[in-house]
């Protein structure tokens, strides 16, 4: 497929629906291929990411953070005590 850097606005869809069925794109300003976009290869994580990200998405559960909201109240009304302090 084929599209023009004008055509990329109106036919965004069209570039989504190529590379969903597995087509390459390529774009062009004033007849001259600009670039070329090919869908995203499918990645199968190893053993050893996935530990990874494990051990990063997992920093915090050693702290007594009962949940993001409740922290972030507590974040806030900290914020509020220092101002009715002044």
């Amino acid at each position: 497929m084929q599209l023009t850097i004008s055509q990329l606005q109106s036919k965004h869809k069209a570039l989504v629906a190529a590379l969903k069925r597995g087509e390459t794109v390529e774009i062009t300003y004033h007849g001259q291929t600009l670039g070329i976009v090919h869908p995203a290869a499918h990645t199968i994580n190893t053993q050893e990411q996935e530990a990874a990200m494990n051990a990063f998405f997992g920093l915090h559960k050693d702290s007594s953070i009962a949940s993001v909201e409740e922290e972030l109240r507590t974040i806030r009304q900290g914020r509020r005590k220092q101002l009715h302090d002044l």
